[in-house]
């Protein structure tokens, strides 16, 4: 499977990445790892529907012809074939080895032009290298549906700086989808056995401002992100970097 090795130094406009989240493996990265890996490669993934979500449709309608897609924790993959299907390029990246496997697979078997790879969002290193790749696409649209969350303040710190640096460069925006502290102590069909924190839509805004984005748009509420009897609250961030 796809598998992202660093393999040369980052160039020296991405070092200060390096600086800012030193260290390499977070103490519980590998928890983390095995249980999202277990997750996919188990029968649980199974009730993860198919059919892309409202965040991917709602994108959707905001995207050039062909804009080229990064998705970051693309897990079943739904929404980044969906988008492959739609004509659009997508890169994906995800902490799994097995979502990785599967969703290379289903690309294949379809013909789409999507590929997949492995990326520990915790490893300073490699991201800033995912950085650098992803700033010579093209005004790419990095999206993120219910990932933010899943992540330690270190793995979002990175994911928010691979976004400067390849959007600063390139044009483009980021798009993410996320449950808020108005959806903390709610019923959640998927369990609470894995880490999540509930973020505030202001605090999001203010450490991609503090990174140079410009904040296009942001909305909260439920009626987002419904799920047979979940109706999470969610909150929604459009970023960009050039103007």
């Amino acid at each position: 499977m796809p598998t992202l090795y660093l393999r040369s130094r980052p160039s020296p406009r991405l070092r200060s990445h390096l600086g800012r989240n030193s260290r390499s493996m977070d103490a519980r990265t590998p928890e983390h790892r095995n249980y999202w890996d277990s997750f996919y490669a188990g029968k649980r993934s199974g009730a993860v529907p198919a059919e892309p979500s409202a965040f991917a449709r709602w994108t959707q309608r905001r995207l050039s012809p062909s804009q080229p897609i990064v998705e970051f924790g693309f897990g079943n993959g739904r929404d980044s074939l969906w988008f492959a299907r739609e004509g659009h390029p997508v890169t994906g990246y995800d902490f799994a080895s097995s979502a990785v496997s599967q969703g290379q697979d289903r690309a294949v078997r379809e013909g789409l032009p999507a590929r997949f790879f492995e990326l520990d969002l915790y490893d300073s290193a490699a991201t800033a290298m995912v950085a650098e790749r992803t700033a010579g696409l093209g005004s790419p649209a990095l999206f993120g549906r219910f990932l933010i969350h899943s992540l330690e303040e270190a793995g979002r710190q990175n994911l928010f700086d691979i976004a400067a640096t390849a959007l600063g460069a390139s044009g483009g925006d980021l798009y993410l989808e996320f449950r808020t502290g108005k959806d903390q102590g709610r019923k959640h069909l998927f369990g609470d056995d894995h880490f999540r924190v509930y973020l505030d839509p202001t605090i999001v805004e203010n450490e991609l401002v503090d990174r140079g984005a410009h904040i296009l748009h942001t909305e909260a509420g439920h009626g987002l992100s419904v799920y047979k009897t979940e109706d999470p609250h969610v909150a929604r961030i459009v970023a960009a970097w050039t103007t």
